[in-house]
């Protein structure tokens, strides 16, 4: 049985979810020169989409990606690796208590990301939530893409990420994303 898309509204407190988890992810990652974005649909407000947070550390000095990689396993993290996506380690939440806290407190789902300054990932990321906060006629079409996926009750996650691929190229060929880095863009989500 495939597990079904929930998309919601977007909601003003994934912002402050993000925040909270910023701070926690400064404070463990000090002595680091880092920066931290939400990224994905629940960073644009009105835009539907699944309650999970993106969340993407930027790693300037990439010999500092193990010693980072090794602070956030043991808040709790595992590591996945680059997926096959150069540039970019994935690191999963092991339960809604992580990252570890003193107190047990509970984090919003999130996907979490360690990517380096120059990855096309990163590139990615950034410029579609450049795109979607710019473009509201953009915003309000992938909102429909979204909703009209998600009303597929056999739709799968895997099958919603390549099914939204095309309209994801799109925006990135207008933002001047050249054949190479597409192609590598499409090969990653299909």
């Amino acid at each position: 049985m495939s597990k079904s898309i929930h998309l919601e509204p977007y909601q003003n407190d994934w912002k402050t979810a993000f925040e909270s988890l910023k701070s926690y992810y400064t404070t463990l990652l000090e002595k680091f020169a880092i920066d931290i974005h939400h990224v994905g649909s629940t960073s644009i407000p009105g835009l539907l989409a699944k309650p999970i947070l993106d969340i993407d550390i930027v790693v300037y000095e990439k010999e500092e990606l193990y010693p980072m990689s090794d602070l956030l396993v043991t808040a709790g993290y595992l590591s996945k690796g680059d997926q096959g996506i150069k540039g970019r380690y994935a690191f999963k939440q092991t339960s809604l208590q992580v990252p570890i806290t003193v107190d047990g407190r509970k984090w919003m789902q999130h996907h979490l990301y360690l990517c380096f300054h120059d990855s096309l990932a990163l590139k990615n990321h950034l410029t579609i939530k450049q795109a979607l906060l710019e473009d509201m006629i953009l915003r309000h079409r992938y909102a429909l893409l979204k909703e009209n996926l998600a009303a597929d009750h056999q739709m799968t996650r895997v099958d919603y990420t390549i099914k939204k691929t095309d309209f994801i190229l799109e925006i990135l060929i207008k933002y001047g994303f050249d054949t190479q880095d597409i192609d590598l863009i499409r090969n990653q989500n299909t």
